[in-house]
């Protein structure tokens, strides 16, 4: 889409473009633009990001990237054989893909422990679009027995039913046999028990209950205590972390784990042997692989496979959680080092084929610097600090291609704290981000945030850029909030159009409240001079969803002359629409 995008200002434009987005974060904008050979000006709030652009966008080819990751596994052997070697059931050589753990606590009223499974179903042993109809159980006390996942059985414990679909913690709540009922966070500290170990080599997979040696390998008590990392500080969706008892950054993640990490960190500069995009290639897979923090990522019971810390950008503690091989093992192993080096020095030959070059890359530039333009030689301009201060002079881009933060959906800075932790970067709230708290709505200061970063947008548009921007909410003080501050900026709609923001094939954001249809608008300076406008088509699909896109696209063609009670009446559009009461009846 974003492409798509760009290649239709570009026939309004000729020629090589200069495409700037203001809110960077992962950098898919400035790749679009990078590989249709145009220049790119790419700006975040965020130094994490800014640096993994930076990074991105610098790739060294394989060649050079793959005897650095040679030298890196090479250097830490020893301690992934001692973390993670091990045999199937039968003794044949195997190696530990991932270690599920179940939380455990003490009931306040009988003491007795209880193993707070979050349902059923605990994993199967084969995916179910490849045929798996059998796996591990869970009772509503908590004993485990492998057994059919399709029906309802009897727990062969205690005789109580188990249902695969049925959820045992809903409302983050946990019941013992003794009557008890409450809340998880109130009935003291957690323990972190191995249930299940998914065991790997090249062509077999094996689940089953962790073995003597196994149970060692993956205590603490087997792993140096790690450095201390900076405490997690309370905030919309760190508030989770700190009810579970997490208020450092290194304790989301079992000592093996930290211990691995450390470790290749602290290899990084002798592997790269001072090539210093080498470096920076390594950094980024190995910090980017504590995404999969050990008692954060979640274990998908029927796809066999675990899910981010912040997937759904939520940190979402469950009580099953999923600690990987932190190098990867044969078959398995989303975000692992390994895995993710690979894709990386791929990348690497991609950009070197699609460009025929290597691109010239600078940043993070600090935003508050002298303007300039910057060398016509570089291709890339990369840029830490807030949009509401752009490092381009006036009348220098002919597009800003962005995605704004949308109101109080999704809280970055705070998602991003723990890589910043890992990084040894400042992990305290990004000042001036344009994102409002749940805990204290103030859109006033949101919009007038947005409103500062669009007047520098179109500070720095030439007369005919455009601006084109993709947005998704269903609050209607957020649509208020971007509509003025568009109009407040200068800007005037000329079109727009509704796309398919795929969420619905993301496995961990179905039947959630994750906006599947995207609102693209056009923009251009306000001016005298007469302006052709369009509007999307109506679509069958979604339909709900879909016109509820197009009716904020029509008032969106509105503003540069929207007037009078606009407010209020677009408040009320969104507020009274099925696609939004409809969800919030089904919250």
């Amino acid at each position: 889409m974003t492409g798509a995008l760009i290649d239709a200002a570009n026939v309004d434009q000729p020629g090589q473009l200069v495409v700037a987005d203001p809110f960077t974060g992962g950098g898919v904008i400035a790749l679009a633009a990078l590989l249709r050979g145009h220049r790119v000006y790419a700006q975040d709030i965020n130094l994490w990001a800014a640096q993994n652009l930076t990074t991105m966008l610098s790739l060294p080819e394989a060649d050079r990237l793959e005897p650095a990751v040679d030298r890196l596994q090479t250097a830490v052997a020893h301690l992934l054989e001692a973390a993670y070697s091990t045999s199937f059931e039968d003794g044949t050589p195997a190696t530990v893909a991932h270690t599920l753990r179940v939380a455990v606590k003490d009931c306040p009223k009988c003491c007795a422990a209880v193993r707070l499974f979050p349902s059923g179903i605990v994993s199967l042993t084969e995916r179910v679009d490849q045929g798996g109809k059998v796996g591990w159980l869970a009772c509503p006390s908590g004993h485990l027995q492998f057994g059919p996942a399709d029906r309802r059985t009897r727990c062969r414990t205690c005789k109580r039913i188990i249902d695969p679909g049925a959820r045992y913690t809903k409302g983050r709540k946990f019941h013992c046999r003794c009557g008890y009922s409450g809340r998880i966070w109130d009935a003291g500290k957690i323990r972190w028990t191995p249930i299940l170990v998914e065991r790997t080599t090249s062509g077999r997979r094996e689940f089953g209950p962790p073995s003597a040696h196994e149970l060692v390998a993956a205590a603490d008590a087997s792993w140096p205590n790690q450095r201390c990392l900076p405490s997690i500080m309370q905030g919309t969706e760190t508030t989770v972390l700190r009810r579970y008892g997490m208020t450092r950054w290194d304790q989301v993640m079992p000592r093996r784990q930290n211990a691995i990490i450390n470790a290749l960190v602290d290899t990084i500069d002798s592997a790269a042997a001072g090539d210093k995009a080498v470096a920076s290639a390594l950094h980024a897979a190995v910090l980017g692989s504590v995404e999969m923090a050990g008692y954060l990522s979640r274990w998908d019971a029927r796809y066999l496979k675990a899910y981010e810390a912040m997937a759904n950008h939520r940190y979402n503690v469950t009580t099953l959680s999923a600690e990987p091989n932190v190098w990867g093992a044969p078959r398995s192993g989303r975000g692992t080092v390994g895995r993710r080096l690979a894709h990386l020095a791929k990348a690497g030959n991609w950009y070197a084929e699609r460009l025929g070059r290597s691109p010239s890359v600078v940043g993070p530039l600090p935003a508050g610097q002298r303007r300039s333009n910057g060398s016509r030689t570089v291709d890339v301009r990369v840029v830490v600090g807030s949009s509401t201060r752009l490092l381009a002079t006036s009348n220098s881009f002919d597009l800003v291609c962005t995605d704004p933060p949308y109101h109080d959906d999704v809280k970055y800075g705070e998602l991003s704290e723990i890589f910043r932790a890992w990084a040894g970067l400042d992990t305290s709230r990004v000042d001036g981000e344009a994102v409002v708290s749940a805990d204290a709505v103030d859109t006033d200061a949101y919009e007038a945030t947005l409103t500062q970063a669009f007047l520098e947008m179109r500070r720095a548009l030439k007369p005919d850029g455009h601006l084109v921007l993709s947005y998704a909410n269903r609050d209607p003080m957020a649509w208020v909030a971007l509509f003025s501050a568009l109009q407040a900026a200068g800007f005037t709609a000329i079109g727009f159009q509704v796309v398919h923001a795929e969420n619905d094939a993301d496995h961990a954001k179905v039947n959630r409240r994750a906006c599947n249809l995207d609102l693209i608008l056009d923009l251009v300076v306000a001016s005298d001079r007469p302006l052709e406008k369009f509007a999307a088509e109506g679509s069958q699909v979604r339909a709900e969803e879909d016109d509820f896109c197009r009716t904020m696209g029509k008032t969106a063609l509105q503003i540069g002359s929207l007037d009078g009670q606009w407010r209020e009446k677009l408040h009320r559009t969104v507020a009274a629409h099925p696609f939004v009461t409809r969800s919030k009846a089904t919250t």
